[in-house]
């Protein structure tokens, strides 16, 4: 991760929503694609496809297939929301919104 971009990350629950709500009322062709990018060398993933989501850690883990090579293929890797988004950490999000406010 790089230092001093935290307030630059989204909370995966926010993509999701803002997913479901675009979702059928644009045309297909101008849904954009929500994604994230994996640390550890996983590459992008559509935001969509995690296998688990735990909302109250805000970690949520998923699995990139098509990555091969040493130690990756199967490899499970996680995503951690930003720690401003958490429930209960006495911070703000850079919405403004209050934390846990998704």
């Amino acid at each position: 991760m790089v230092k001093g971009v935290e307030d630059l990350r989204t909370p995966l629950q926010t993509i999701l929503d803002l997913e479901c709500q675009l979702r059928g009322s644009i045309a297909g062709f101008l849904m954009p694609q929500f994604v994230v990018d994996l640390p550890g060398g996983g590459g992008k993933r559509l935001a969509s496809s995690y296998r688990t989501y735990d909302r109250n850690t805000g970690v949520s883990t998923f699995v990139a297939p098509a990555v091969k090579g040493k130690d990756k293929e199967d490899r499970v890797y996680e995503y951690y929301d930003p720690l401003a988004s958490l429930p209960g950490d006495g911070h703000t999000a850079a919405s403004g919104a209050p934390a846990g406010g998704r």
